[in-house]
Parts: structure tokens; sequence; C-alpha cells
């Protein structure tokens, strides 16, 4: 154990630098000590060197006259008193400004070109999604944004057709690129000049896309994107375009593509997939264009189908183009037609997850596709839609069970007129109630929150089959978009200064909306029609009504002077429900403002289409229940369908006797509710069937509906001629 002490502690006696290399060693190592302190001393001694200076050398003092709290020993300030300073300094000198905002440059058009440069930091696994709008659809251009957001979807940009929306979009930090098109500003009208002149626009638009070696998404303006698409897309790396289609029932019943050519129905070009791969196909797709009567849709349907194969599993893809072309049809419940989202609603009968919805089969220009994605809460609109300094009136709806059950009978066969009765007793049912409704609203000067309108039969260009368009089928009755049935763009526009002051609406969703406040949805009264004998406690509009338990009791047709005076006491309530609402509103006090009111109505409303024999639409009318004359000044005492804008009533139109209407009800009360709709609450006889029976068939030129443009430059509204087969064709049919 010494021994071992001995070692140990002869190891610890520092070794001898005796050789030159030890001393070379020995001084090399003190360099890099040196050096080490030399380098702490020039990093820390600064901060080391101003912190002791500061306490030490230069403690702090309060450097300007002034007041100073005297904090006591409970924590809170008890006195004041006067510090001088031992030293006056400038308190404007001790104090930097804040730096100035700094200012966007000028807005010049020309720093915003599409470029590889600009649109490569943009793109997101790969791929870029665009769309392209003039200033006239800039709330859409806003929607298409907040969706794509809202999904996940990060990678997008949109083309500014000219430079005021340019303008807007940079300025909401919005992706955004010229385009200097020289198309109109305002709406482009389906199938006018400027609405073709967009179509070449938009396909020389992905071939400069193209040529930036980028995939590309692109879909219209008028889509909602609600799922992030893009892991969809990346399934197929094989294929060059997937494209969506007009086709009406699915082939598929989960998310994979549609089986090609047995979905044969037209592609529709509004939402697409574009790889590098096909930029050939899409050289001669612009060279087709060439062609100033070729529409680009017919086009690229030309084109793709030329030459095709059918669908291969798993995948569904198929080669077009003379074989040059790998393509894929994109489910149509998923990726979906204004038909499959809104009327349909395939994705929800599939329980699948939608990933769009293009506002297309709809009937009323912009202000319908606006006011479809509104009824799905699909729009993005600012915080002041959803308040109104007057309220709003909304309806609880009362529709008899058995009216939904016979709407619930199936359609079966081409639309002929015995097929009709059903659903123009639903829907009549509900536009007397909105009747009402819209006038307590007008009274007011309130918003009119329209129901969900339910229906039986659909509504299309053409003649319809088993109750719809031909090839799809979905469960009836269905809550139809409201186009179906209400003139959105026409006689709910806000230029027809003849009805007086403009009525504001909102979508049946709009209180479900979760944009809505609470503070709105809660301020709510109800007002209830009474119904006699049963009449306690009901008022007549002397005074302002009392309000008990958080409802009115109301005497039924009053005048406007009447329902104005009682609801002076809810004038505070934001929401005023209507129950009971068909006898709510009898008309208006001034016979003036009543003829008004009643030329509104008639303008109101739109046309169901079609039966099977022309002219094939037949307008729906907020004065069914009475005698009175339509906008076309036809005299109805009891109403009858009427072929189009002609007098000729429609041959064949069967009203349900009494024994019918009493099965379909079961009740005595249920057929007292149906009589209430059928043909203006007249008691319908035999001979009066037989005598409809018994009228010749009209014959006239025109098919279909009758479409109507809203033009904004002189607005003014244009009759525009009945739609040819050759365009249907072009529009929504199989090869």
């Amino acid at each position: 154990m010494l021994q071992n002490a001995a070692a140990a502690a002869e190891r610890a006696v520092p070794v001898p630098v005796s050789t030159r290399t030890d001393k070379l060693m020995a001084r090399i190592a003190l360099v890099i000590v040196t050096g080490g302190i030399l380098y702490g001393a020039y990093a820390l001694g600064g901060p080391l060197w101003w912190k002791f200076y500061a306490t030490v050398v230069h403690p702090y003092e309060d450097s300007v006259k002034g007041t100073q709290s005297v904090v006591g020993s409970s924590g809170k300030p008890v006195a004041s008193t006067t510090v001088a300073s031992t030293k006056t300094v400038d308190p404007v000198a001790t104090v930097s400004p804040p730096p100035p905002p700094k200012e966007k440059p000028p807005f010049n058009p020309d720093d915003y070109p599409l470029t590889k440069e600009r649109v490569t930091p943009l793109l997101q696994d790969g791929l870029i999604m665009i769309t392209w709008a003039n200033h006239h659809y800039l709330d859409f251009a806003k929607t298409w944004v907040h969706n794509l957001q809202k999904s996940g979807v990060k990678g997008y940009m949109v083309g500014a057709m000219d430079d005021d929306m340019l303008k807007e979009l940079v300025d909401l930090d919005i992706p955004a690129w010229r385009m200097n098109t020289g198309i109109t500003k305002k709406d482009l009208g389906w199938g006018s000049t400027n609405f073709h002149l967009m179509g070449r626009f938009k396909i020389k638009l992905i071939r400069d896309v193209l040529a930036l070696e980028v995939s590309v998404v692109v879909s219209d303006i008028d889509t909602a994107w609600v799922k992030n698409p893009i892991p969809y897309f990346h399934r197929y790396p094989e294929a060059d375009i997937l494209t969506s289609s007009d086709q009406l029932g699915p082939t598929v019943n989960d998310d994979s593509l549609e089986n090609f050519p047995a979905a044969g129905s037209a592609f529709n070009i509004g939402i697409m997939l574009f790889r590098p791969t096909s930029k050939a196909f899409l050289d001669d797709w612009v060279k087709s264009l060439d062609d100033p009567k070729m529409w680009d849709q017919t086009a690229f349907n030309d084109l793709a189908r030329k030459g095709h194969s059918s669908s291969e599993p798993p995948k569904n893809l198929w080669k077009g183009y003379d074989g040059k072309l790998t393509v894929g049809v994109l489910p149509c419940a998923l990726f979906a037609s204004g038909h499959t989202f809104f009327v349909q609603r395939k994705y929800a009968e599939l329980g699948l997850e939608p990933y769009v919805a293009h506002a297309t089969f709809q009937y009323s220009g912009t202000p319908g596709k606006r006011h479809r994605f509104r009824e799905f809460m699909l729009f993005e609109d600012p915080p002041e839609y959803y308040n109104h300094e007057n309220g709003f009136v909304t309806i609880d709806m009362d529709i008899p069970q058995a009216l939904l059950d016979a709407a619930a009978k199936p359609v079966v066969g081409s639309m002929s007129a015995d097929k009709l009765y059903d659903h123009f007793a639903l829907v009549h049912h509900q536009l007397l109630r909105l009747r009402s409704a819209i006038g307590v609203a007008l009274t007011l000067g309130r918003v009119i929150v329209l129901p969900p309108i339910w229906c039986q039969l659909d509504k299309y260009w053409a003649p319809l089959y088993d109750g719809n368009i031909p090839g799809s089928h979905w469960k009836k009755p269905f809550i139809c978009p409201a186009d179906h049935v209400l003139d959105l763009e026409g006689g709910w526009h806000n230029t027809r200064p003849e009805f007086g002051a403009h009525l504001h609406y909102r979508e049946y969703s709009f209180f479900n909306n979760p944009r809505m406040s609470k503070a709105v949805n809660e301020s709510r009264v109800t007002v209830e029609i009474c119904a006699p004998p049963d009449a306690t406690g009901c008022e007549e509009g002397a005074g302002p009504a009392v309000v008990k338990d958080g409802v009115v009791k109301l005497m039924p047709n009053l005048k406007s002077a009447a329902v104005a005076k009682a609801l002076e006491a809810v004038q505070d309530k934001k929401i005023i429900v209507l129950k009971n609402a068909k006898d709510a509103f009898s008309g208006f006090s001034d016979p003036e403002e009543q003829a008004r009111y009643e030329n509104r109505l008639k303008h109101y409303t739109s046309v169901f289409c079609c039966l099977d024999k022309n002219p094939g639409w037949i307008w729906y009318d907020f004065f069914a229940d009475r005698p009175h004359a339509d906008r076309f000044q036809r005299k109805f005492t009891t109403w009858v369908p009427k072929h189009g804008d002609s007098d000729s009533d429609v041959a064949g139109y069967k009203v349900p006797g009494r024994h019918l209407l009493a099965s379909a009800s079961g009740s005595a009360e249920g057929v007292e509710q149906l009589d209430d709709v059928a043909a203006g609450g007249a008691v319908w006889s035999r001979d009066q069937d037989l005598e409809l029976q018994a009228r010749a068939q009209p014959q006239s030129a025109g098919l279909g509906l009758p479409r109507r443009l809203q033009s904004e430059e002189s607005e003014q509204l244009q009759e525009v001629r009945y739609l040819t087969s050759v365009e249907m064709d072009a529009m929504f049919s199989a090869p």
C-alpha cells in the first residue's frame, strides 16, 4: 500500500519540460489559453463593464424634475412627491422615435406578370391551383380563396382580367397576376361574346402555365372548394388530365374515378387537372378555337374523346386523343356539378365528403349562383350581411304531412300534365305563406329570410323524365334551390324601381351560419296569427301589441297600417318569426303601395320546366288562391296551369277528388288543408276535370325553358329566345 501511495505521489509531480519539443508544445498551449482569455474579455467585457458602470459607478437617476409616486406598505400609491434630478437631460433626445411604417410602392399593374419566379414559390406539393375573374366577380374570388384556405390549400393564384380587379386582389394580399384581357368588367352573361372570349383566354392561360413546367388545377370562379383535392390528384400521377363532367348519376359508389364511357355525359371544363405532359393536346385545343363558332367545352370533348379507350381498373384511367393522352373522369358526386351537389346531394347519399361544388345547372344567373353557395354556407359575406338595422322576418313554415306524403309518391315516365298537381299544391302552399311574410317585411322595412322550399319535381331546360332531369334519381320530396321557384336574377333584382323600395333577402340557412352573432340570433319574438274562433288575447293593431312570453298574438288578415302599429312593440327585436303566416298580411292600406306590392309578387316567381309538349314551362303564382290577373294579364278565377306565356290551359291537369285527398291525409282536417291549396280553395268538380282534358293541346315553336338575362349596362330585362336542342346538347348531353 505504501508503494502504491508513493507511486501516486510521483505521478502528481509536474513533468519537467526539458526537451526543445516539450518547450515548443508548452508555448503553443500558452498561446491558445491566452487567446481564449482575450476573446472572452472581448465578447463579454462590454456587457459586463456597462452593467458594472450602470449599477456601481453611475446608478440610474430620474433625469427630469417631476412627480413620482410613493408606494406605501400596502403596495398602493399613497402620495406624490417632487424629485429633483442632479442633471437635466432633454427627454426627447433619450427616446428613439418608432420607425416609420413601410410604405407600399405605388400600384403598377406591370409588376404582376405570370412568371415561373412568381409561381414556383406558391407550389403546394408540386401543384398550383388557379382561377380568374373580372371585377364583377370580386366577391366570388374572395369566396374561392376563403374556401381554399379553410380546406388547407395554400398554393393558389387568381388571374385578374382587368386592372381594377388586380388592384383589389393586391390590396387583399391574394396572390394574383395580370391577364389584361380587355373583356368587360361586368357580368359576362352566359352565351355572350364576352363569355366565349373568356373561354378562349382560359385555354391559352392553361397553356401558359404548363409552359412553366408545373402541374395546374384550374377551376372556374363559381366553384367552392370544401376539401383539399391535392392528395386526391396525387393518387393518379400517370394522368395527363383529370376532368369534371356533367354526369348526373355516379358509376361508382366510392371516391374512385368514374367508369368511362359508362359516365358518358359531357366533360365540364370548369374543374380540371393538367400536367405538363398534356401540352401538345393544349396546342391543338387552342388551334381548334380558331373557328369562332366553336365552343371551348365542345372542342375539348371532341379532342379528348377522339380514338378513346375504356376505363381500366383499378384506377379507371383511359386513353384519349388518339391514344396520346391518359385521362380520368373525376367522380361526379365529389367534384360536383350544381345538380349533384345542390339538388341531389349525392355526396351525402353515398356517405362521402365532397371536394368541390360548381354552381352549374341553375336558373338565375350570377345572383342564383351566389344564393346557392349561401344556402350551403359556402359564400364569404362581410359581417354586416349578418345584421340589419331594422332586423329580419322569417317563417315558421307549416306544411301538412298529407302534402309531403303526396309529393313522396314516385313520378314515372315522361312529364305529362296529369303528374303536376302534387308538386304545384306543395309549392303554392309555401308561396302563399311567403307572400304574407314579404308583406310584413316590406311594411316594417325588414329583410325577408326565405324558407326552404320543398319540391317534388326537378327543373331543366328540356322535358323531364320520372320528374327528374333524365339520368338522375334521388329521394323526394326535396329542398329545391330557390332559383327553381323564384326569379332571383330578374324579379328580385335591385334595379326594379316600379316595385318600390328594394326588398333584401337572405337564404334559408341564414340563422344557422356560424358567422351569425349570438346577440342577433337570440333577439327573437314570435308573431302568432290567431285562427278564429279562438281569438282570445289577439290584437287588431289599434296600438302596440302586448308581448307575453316572447309571443305576440294578432288577428288574421290585418292591413299594413295595423301590422305596423301592433309590431311597434317589438321593433327592438332583430328577428320576427311568423307562425300561421298565410293570414299574417292582407295587403297595404295605401292602394298605390298595394299595386306595387302585387306587381312585385307577379314578377318574383320563376317557372317549372319542362313538360314533354311545347311550350313546356309553367309559371309559379303567388296568387294561386284567389281570382287575379298575372304578369301577362291572363285572368284566373281558379288557378290552372297555362302553357308558357300563352292563355292556353294545360290539358290533362288533374286535381284529385275529395276521396283521394281524404285517403292521402287520413282525416277530414287533412282534406281541408289540401283544399286550401287546390285551385284557390274551390270545390273541384268532375265536370271541370273532364273539361280541362278535352281542351286542345297547343303547339308552339321553341324548346324548353325561357332564359332571362340581366343587362347590367341598360338595367333592363331582356327576353332571350328559347334554347335550341343544339345548344342544350352542347351544354348538358351525352356524346
